[in-house]
């Protein structure tokens, strides 16, 4: 399985002094998750989705927040599509099956 991929942004972006046509994203961790939450809790805006997962996608790219709050929607779309194909699901993997026990919602 692909641990990166690359992103070719439809508008270069600036990036400490540098033009930067494209972008590399990387699988997420566990911790890249934790960490973008208290990254968004930092910038105040812990209860907005949207935050969180710009956190993440900065933490995955190397890119720094404000560079991802200047994306384009095409080339975040873009992005947020390249990690998602990375930690998808691996074919023929097992499934996690949620079990049917009193209490969840199956059984109510």
């Amino acid at each position: 399985m692909a641990r990166t991929r690359t992103v070719a942004l439809s508008e270069p972006i600036e990036v400490g002094g540098k033009a930067l046509a494209e972008v590399v994203v990387r699988r997420s961790t566990v911790g890249d998750e934790e960490d973008a939450m208290q990254q968004a809790v930092q910038l105040k805006r812990g209860q907005n989705p949207v935050t969180v997962e710009m956190c993440l996608l900065s933490r995955v790219t190397r890119l720094p927040y404000d560079a991802i709050r200047s994306l384009h929607g095409a080339d975040y779309a873009a992005i947020r599509e390249a990690l998602g194909e990375l930690n998808g699901p691996v074919p023929g993997g097992p499934e996690n099956p949620t079990p049917e026990t009193d209490g969840t919602p199956e059984n109510v």
